[in-house]
């Protein structure tokens, strides 16, 4: 059962280790933890919700908002023990921005308001954007008070059908931002796990900084505060649903929302078993 919680309770709960599923009050997002382990998993661009204030004063349509949004990406992770989903729009708030920047003038060329947003409105985004970085810094903290360290899965998708370049990875995995040399192995093992994903209707491949480079807020959030935390900033290209359409494939996405959740679940078991031998 989905509790409504305030962040402090929130807060509460994680200070006192205790298991649950709470959607923050204003539905923002949602954070499960059924166990404590020394995994993250997070999809913050998984969400269109859009304040009415916001929507009625935007040029773009729900469905060119979607286009620029990671759907299904919460569903790659669902099944892990503890899950961080964003709920609400890009558009709204980029949390892949750093607060001061996460309220959008014009996004990949186009303006996105009839007039400008008041001081208020922009106001209220960022307080969002704040709390959910609270929350994020909450749950990490409490895994490397637990555990000495631990990784952050973080994953997003990404539209490739205006990219000039078709040769590109299916898999890609930033790590620009991490710092220190003892995260390469993890890092390597986590793109060896990728590449050996079995998914029907596709072949996977799986590349390093090829098209993305790990520089989103989450990951720079959690590389220039912890040492002993690693971000697996992961981009799914969009072969499991139609980009401009929306359309879900049928034959892709499931077999990939049941495949990823099984690869994140195993790595996440090798990496307890070599780091944290006394944990799992």
């Amino acid at each position: 059962m989905t509790e409504q919680l305030t962040e402090q309770e929130i807060i509460n709960k994680i200070s006192q280790r205790q298991c649950f599923k709470a959607t923050i009050d204003g539905g923002a997002f949602t954070l499960k933890i059924e166990r404590y382990t020394p995994a993250m998993s997070a999809a913050i661009h998984d969400g269109g919700n859009f304040r009415a204030e916001l929507a009625d004063n935007c040029l773009l349509e729900k469905a060119d908002r979607y286009y620029e949004e990671d759907p299904y990406t919460g569903s790659f992770i669902a099944k892990q023990a503890i899950t961080l989903i964003a709920h609400d729009s890009r558009y709204e708030y980029d949390l892949n921005r750093d607060t001061d920047e996460c309220v959008y003038e014009t996004a990949w060329g186009k303006e996105i308001w009839k007039t400008p947003l008041s001081a208020e409105m922009i106001s209220k985004s960022k307080a969002k954007h704040a709390q959910f970085y609270r929350i994020v810094a909450a749950v990490v903290e409490a895994l490397v008070e637990d555990f000495g360290q631990c990784i952050v899965y973080d994953n997003h998708s990404y539209n490739f059908k205006r990219h000039e370049r078709k040769a590109l990875p299916v898999i890609n995995v930033g790590t620009t931002s991490v710092k220190g040399e003892q995260w390469r192995p993890i890092i390597d093992s986590w793109l060896s796990a990728l590449q050996g994903m079995d998914v029907d209707g596709t072949d996977i491949t799986a590349a390093e900084n090829d098209i993305f480079y790990g520089k989103g807020r989450l990951a720079g959030f959690c590389h220039s505060r912890y040492d002993n935390v690693l971000v697996l900033a992961t981009e799914a290209k969009k072969i499991f649903m139609d980009e401009l359409t929306g359309q879900a494939d049928a034959v892709v996405l499931p077999s990939l929302q049941r495949v990823y959740n099984d690869t994140v679940a195993g790595h996440t078991q090798w990496y307890i078993n070599n780091y944290h031998k006394n944990s799992g």
